[in-house]
């Protein structure tokens, strides 16, 4: 079955097809389940500001808790369970130091009525740390969605972490009990200046349900041949491709992944083309969205490729950021006041050269930088 392309074949191919297509792109998901972030920098410790709770099922379904301490010199240090799911905790974050610790009691229970969290571990000065969150009457309600803006973090990120929050809530003050002690000495959460859902909330929110999503890891190596089925599409390294067969030549007209609640959706307009049959000195430019199922809003951006001579310059940018769909005013004021929940994918692009050599076995070498 042929699909018209978005790209004329006259205009970009120098040869006809192998029936064959080679992808530059990667997409990996990590095991995350649960998050909630707990703030207290009015009323910070001597090294720590925010705590974060971090619940994955490691390969047997057993759930593994990890903490991130954010400290108030701008580093990080990691406490985790051994045997925890490590996905890209160390290149998200900067001066980053891991520990293990058995963190036996930690505990992040959630239902349709009630959120439980519990932890406590000894840091690496010895303190005792016990962090205990309890919410009630949350039948009232109203999650959102919201894209982490964990990408402002790093200085030299080797992936775009697209990491969606789903069914995400303030703790509301009225129904909330929320303890933080660090070498007994209790510590005031931070609140939160805006009435979400008409209440008084803490600072304090937590995502029920994430779904987290490395884009194109930064990589060196052969990108290996991949061949359609008769209706156009395949699946690779958990990637599924939707394809345009354009006279022979399959093009990339957009991407999935899924693990078993959510999906990644990445589209591009015109399509990716075939690489490797690409005339000599051939520019294509076009836009890419990146959207995640039942999210209200979407990552927007360019890419830009062209050959010369045997090698193939690919390069996306999200420079159109994050751009929320949200009905909830209070919100938009939200996303509008605090500036980083769109900007942050701004910053990102990528960059990959990709050589061909007299058998036109494509080499690959990627990153992303932050401008």
């Amino acid at each position: 079955m042929k699909t018209e392309s978005l790209l004329k074949k006259t205009d970009v191919y120098s040869k006809m097809s192998e029936g064959i297509f080679f992808s530059p792109f990667s997409l990996s998901i990590d095991d995350m389940e649960h998050l909630i972030l707990v703030n207290f920098e009015k009323d910070s410790d001597e090294f720590y500001h925010t705590f974060e709770l971090q619940q994955a099922s490691d390969k047997n379904g057993k759930n593994r808790f990890l903490v991130i301490a954010y400290r108030k010199d701008g580093s990080t240090d990691v406490y985790h369970q051994d045997g925890f799911p490590f996905g890209s905790q160390s290149s998200l974050l900067n001066d980053v130091n891991f520990f293990v610790r058995p963190m036996e009691n930690a505990k992040f229970e959630v239902s349709a009525d009630y959120l439980e969290v519990y932890f406590a571990f000894e840091d690496k000065t010895h303190r005792e740390i016990k962090v205990m969150v309890k919410e009630t009457n949350r039948l009232k309600k109203n999650p959102f969605f919201l894209l982490a803006p964990i990408g402002v973090v790093p200085k030299k990120p080797v992936s775009l972490p697209v990491y969606s929050l789903y069914e995400m809530s303030f703790t509301k003050q009225k129904y909330s009990v929320i303890e933080i002690e660090i070498d007994k000495v209790k510590h005031k959460p931070d609140t939160f200046p805006l009435p979400i859902d008409y209440a008084k909330n803490y600072f304090t929110r937590y995502s029920t349900e994430t779904f987290n999503v490395d884009l194109n890891k930064n990589f060196h190596g052969p990108l290996l041949p991949l061949k359609p089925d008769k209706n156009n599409n395949i699946e690779n390294k958990g990637i599924n491709y939707e394809l345009i067969d354009n006279d022979g030549h399959y093009e990339i007209k957009g991407m999935n992944a899924k693990n078993k609640k959510h999906q990644i959706n990445i589209n591009f307009s015109p399509p990716i083309p075939d690489i490797i049959c690409l005339k000599d000195e051939v520019i294509v430019d076009g836009d890419f969205n990146i959207t995640t199922d039942k999210s209200t809003g979407r990552i927007g951006g360019r890419f830009h490729l062209q050959r010369l001579n045997n090698e193939i310059k690919l390069q996306l940018q999200p420079n159109k950021g994050w751009q929320p769909n949200e009905g909830r005013w209070i919100l938009n004021i939200l996303f509008l006041a605090v500036k980083v929940f769109k900007e942050w994918s701004k910053s990102y692009v990528w960059n990959a050269t990709i050589k061909l050599n007299e058998t036109e076995q494509p080499i690959m070498e990627s990153s992303w930088e932050r401008m």
